[in-house]
């Protein structure tokens, strides 16, 4: 990694009067009495700038950990099982062999197709994923009001992240399916999350 002190030699090399202006500005942080000011300052920002990632992982990771504490103690609380708590209306529709009953559907807003909560798991187009293979679910909830740029849209866009075991993560947006916040929040704190 290039220092301070390797800009002020090329700069001391250099025959334009401009670079011996920044050279002997310069000077003092590397040969003066401020060249050691101006390591403990680098040292200070490096150790500042870790500091800030360690926290900011710590407490990512904590709230990981609450949720997952969460979901588990709602699999205790069901005798072991991952199963979706409701309290709202149920969709109609046909109950899932392997999944029990349909509790709650978001249709797509564009063409047939929907996510189809089940009892005991989710079914979105091809894929088929039960409650006990999901490590995570997160929601970012969408902002309401119109959007008139790609940017805004994209910026208050909501999505229900849902984090199988094993696997791509499955993404429900705003843009794909008819999203209301208070329905996937639901869905979220039905799961356990």
């Amino acid at each position: 990694m290039p220092l301070l002190q390797d800009l002020y030699e090329e700069l001391l090399k250099q025959p334009e009067p401009e670079a011996k202006r920044v050279a002997t500005a310069l000077e003092l942080y590397c040969t003066g009495s401020l060249t050691m000011i101006s390591g403990i300052i680098f040292i200070l920002i490096l150790v500042g700038g870790v500091a800030l990632i360690v926290w900011y992982l710590k407490s990512f990771y904590a709230e990981r950990a609450n949720r997952e504490k969460k979901a588990e103690e709602h699999r205790i609380k069901h005798g072991g099982e991952c199963i979706l708590e409701w309290s709202g209306n149920l969709a109609s529709g046909a109950p899932d062999a392997e999944f029990g009953k349909l509790v709650v559907e978001v249709p797509k807003k564009r063409g047939d197709g929907a996510a189809r909560f089940y009892e005991k798991g989710l079914v979105l187009e091809k894929k088929r994923l039960p409650y006990s293979e999901i490590k995570d679910v997160l929601l970012v909830a969408a902002t309401p009001g119109p959007k008139f740029t790609l940017k805004q849209a994209a910026r208050d866009m909501g999505v229900l992240w849902i984090y199988p075991k094993k696997g791509a993560t499955i993404g429900l947006r705003e843009m794909n399916y008819q999203f209301d916040n208070a329905i996937m929040e639901k869905i979220k704190q039905g799961l356990g999350f």
